[in-house]
């Protein structure tokens, strides 16, 4: 029987036309602003999640959105903004007609925050929870003259700069949602560099990202980084308030949940593709983290 496969989207699945500004193998950028089209229905769209193998960012500039993320639904109307993690899985459920967005998609070191890496991290934890924000007014028309003025540049032949221009621009969108959580959250203060430890968790989650389909012990990732499996966990602990396990643990659930709520994947299919030794301890597993056996989350 063949296991099923998350079906992941990278950018180098977007067409290569002048609908799509592009520095290929690192960044994406389409809209629907100048279409004409006025649709008597609503476009539907697959019925199957995909997996980003990117960061990606959805501006709903007018009119209305549906989508599922990591298996919450969200709307998105006139000025909400949606945050896709690298490895988050997406739906678009449906778009209303005239509804006018912008999809900007990145390769994931692309540009790196240099900012508080604790509160990075939190931010990531906080973006996992609630990847659909509201930003005010003013953040929103920069953010999306910025996106105008790269989409122009990257579309121009003759333009020597591009990804110079990105990495300024999109640097300027991202200190701008991290002031916006910091205010939140009233973590407003002096930044941190990013030392040895930071370091350290940044290549451990990018590490368990492309392998936790298949690897769940900390020693292999220990043997990855170079360190002990005591050092690393010890790090991740005081870098992200979680352990390394539970960062591992939180990749293999999201994507069991997913394939269970797959039509058609059956939970001996799902228990093969995360290479469980047999279902039974698959069920245990996924019982053990979510309070479900498989067969009852599937019925949900």
């Amino acid at each position: 029987m063949s296991v099923p496969e998350i079906i992941k989207v990278d950018l180098s699945n977007f067409p290569s036309n002048e609908r799509f500004a592009q520095i290929p193998g690192k960044v994406v950028l389409t809209d629907n602003l100048d279409d004409n089209e006025k649709d008597s229905e609503e476009h539907q769209h697959p019925s199957f999640p995909i997996q980003v193998s990117m960061n990606v960012s959805i501006i709903c500039v007018s009119g209305q959105l549906e989508m599922d993320i990591d298996l919450k639904h969200y709307t998105l109307t006139q000025g909400y903004t949606a945050l896709l993690m690298t490895g988050s899985f997406f739906q678009m459920k449906s778009v209303q007609p005239g509804t006018k967005y912008i999809v900007i998609a990145i390769t994931p070191n692309f540009i790196k925050f240099m900012g508080n890496v604790k509160m990075g991290v939190e931010f990531g934890n906080q973006l996992k929870e609630h990847p659909v924000h509201q930003p005010p007014a003013q953040e929103l028309e920069e953010n999306i003259s910025l996106y105008k003025a790269l989409k122009q540049k990257l579309l121009d032949k003759t333009y020597l700069y591009k990804e110079d221009v990105a990495k300024s621009y999109f640097r300027i969108m991202l200190c701008n949602i991290f002031q916006d959580f910091a205010r939140s959250t009233g973590s407003e203060g002096a930044t941190q560099s990013m030392g040895r430890k930071e370091e350290l968790f940044m290549q451990f989650v990018e590490v368990v990202k492309e392998n936790y389909i298949k690897h769940r012990n900390i020693v292999f990732y220990a043997d990855k980084l170079c360190v002990s499996p005591k050092y690393l966990s010890s790090v991740v602990h005081i870098v992200s308030g979680k352990y390394a396990t539970e960062w591992i643990n939180q990749y293999v659930v999201l994507e069991a949940k997913t394939l269970l709520r797959s039509n058609g994947v059956s939970i001996k299919d799902v228990s093969n593709r995360l290479n469980f030794a047999n279902q039974s301890f698959f069920a245990k597993y996924f019982k053990q983290h979510t309070g479900y056996t498989p067969k009852e989350y599937k019925a949900l």
